[in-house]
Order: structure tokens, then C-alpha cells, then sequence
């Protein structure tokens, strides 16, 4: 039962995302980051159409399946789908992922959206470049970037929101390693060379 309440909360997390018609964009003749959800533009399934196994694990939906976006319900497919695959290792992780983001306060789980969505939209050899980065990290390390990343956040929250907004896009434009040693120098406390 414990995976229903993690398919409850990945339908949280997937509720925030982009809508199916969003992001369509074409590079080099190819259909941008959100091509996956092509699929979403067709009506999704109604609850009764859903087979046994579909509705045991979505089963937290049950009664209000039918009045979901289209895209919220391919979504969920998608991740009962994907769940379903999953080794214990994989849900292991997953859960834990799941559980980080619901503790998350509301502008952590936004930032944690966008930074996913810009993810997305780097170019697959980027994407790899950054997985095998943080494959390669010890879990010491990971912790260690989580626990930056957290008082990287923890400091935005201290400025005022005109200052914020002006910084978040200023480090937008700039390249993942010059981003993290802005964000290491300009916490407080930090700029000691230190990571």
C-alpha cells in the first residue's frame, strides 16, 4: 500500500508541470523537450476503461479520475507504468526522491519543477554529462550538494523578492560552473574555497 501513497504524491508533483500543449518547441527539425507528451493530446482513458493492475495502483484517484486533466491522468499512467518496472533499488530511490520533495516547502517545489524542466531541455549529451557526474559522486557528496542546495535557498529566502527574482535570472544566463561558484561565494559564511 505504500506505493499508492507515492503514486498520490508523485500526482502532486506531476500537477505542477507544463500542460501538454506547452513547450512545443522544434530544434534542428525535432520536437522539443515536451515531445514526450504528445501523447497527452489525445483524451486519456476514463477510469472504467483502466484495466485491474492500472486501477490498483491509481487507485488513491479512484473517485476523481474521471474530472482530471488529460494531462494529469497520462501522467500518472506514465509513472504507474514506470513504477511498475522498477526494481526495489529503483523504488528505493524513487521513494526517497518522493519524500524530499513532499518535506519541500511550496517555492522549494517550484524551483525543484523549473530546475527539472531546464533538465529537460539541455541537450541529451549535457544531460548524460550531468547523470554521470552525479553517478560518479560518493553519497557523502550527494549529501553534500543537497545540504548546499538547501542553504543556497535558505539565503534566497533572507533577500527581498525584487533582489531574489534578480538574481535567479541573473544565474539562469550564466554556465553551470560559474552558477556554483557564484552560489558558493554569495552565501554567507562561504567564499573560503571550501566546497
Amino acid at each position: 500500500m505504500r506505493h499508492l501513497m507515492l503514486l498520490l504524491l508523485l500526482g502532486v508533483l506531476s500537477f505542477g508541470t507544463l500542460p501538454a500543449s506547452a513547450g512545443h518547441r522544434h530544434h534542428d527539425g525535432e520536437q522539443g523537450r515536451h515531445a514526450y507528451l504528445k501523447v497527452a493530446e489525445q483524451p486519456a482513458p476514463a477510469w472504467s476503461a483502466l484495466n485491474r493492475e492500472q486501477r490498483a495502483l491509481l487507485a488513491p484517484y479512484a473517485a476523481s479520475w474521471d474530472s482530471l486533466p488529460d494531462g494529469q491522468r497520462h501522467r500518472l499512467l506514465r509513472a504507474a507504468e514506470r513504477w511498475h518496472h522498477m526494481g526495489p533499488e529503483e523504488q528505493a530511490r524513487f521513494r526517497e526522491r518522493l519524500e524530499r520533495f513532499r518535506d519541500m516547502d511550496p517555492e522549494e517545489r517550484a524551483a525543484t519543477r523549473e530546475r527539472w524542466e531546464r533538465f529537460r531541455a539541455l541537450p541529451p549529451e549535457e544531460r548524460e554529462r550531468l547523470r554521470a557526474r552525479w553517478e560518479a559522486m560518493s553519497p557523502e557528496e550527494r549529501q553534500a550538494a543537497r545540504e548546499r542546495h538547501r542553504r543556497w535557498h535558505e539565503h534566497l529566502k533572507t533577500l527581498p523578492e525584487e533582489e531574489r527574482r534578480a538574481l535567479r535570472e541573473r544565474l539562469r544566463v550564466m554556465e553551470p560552473e560559474e552558477r556554483r561558484r557564484f552560489m558558493h561565494d554569495a552565501m554567507p559564511g562561504q567564499g573560503n574555497g571550501q566546497d
